[in-house]
C-alpha cells in the first residue's frame, strides 16, 4: 500500500492499521518492516468485552461510496427502522 501511495503522489497520507490488533501483532508487524503510521488498538486496552464490528462509509453527500471489495449506497435491513432525529430528542 505504501509502494501505491506514494508512486501516485501521496508520500503524505498516512497508513493506519485497526481491527483485532493487539501488542502481539504489532510487534509482528513491526518485525517485518510493515510502514505503518498508526495502530488503532481500542479492542485490546479496554476492560469491557469487546464487541467487534465494522463502520463502513456507505454513503457521502447522499451519493453512494465504499471501498473497494463494499457494496456502496444504502443496505436495507427489515430489522431496522428509520428513526427522524427530531422526534428522538423529543423523547429524551
Amino acid at each position: 500500500m505504501r509502494a501505491r501511495l506514494d508512486q501516485a503522489g501521496f508520500r503524505h497520507v498516512k497508513i493506519v492499521v485497526s481491527g483485532g490488533i493487539d501488542p502481539a501483532r504489532i510487534q509482528l508487524f513491526k518485525a517485518r518492516g510493515a510502514p505503518v503510521d498508526s495502530y488503532g488498538i481500542g479492542s485490546a486496552i479496554s476492560a469491557a468485552p469487546p464487541i467487534d464490528f465494522t463502520a463502513d462509509i456507505k454513503m457521502v453527500g447522499g451519493e453512494p461510496r465504499a471501498k473497494r471489495g463494499r457494496i456502496p449506497g444504502i443496505t436495507p435491513n427489515l430489522r431496522l427502522a428509520r428513526v427522524d432525529l427530531a422526534e428522538y430528542r423529543e423523547m429524551r
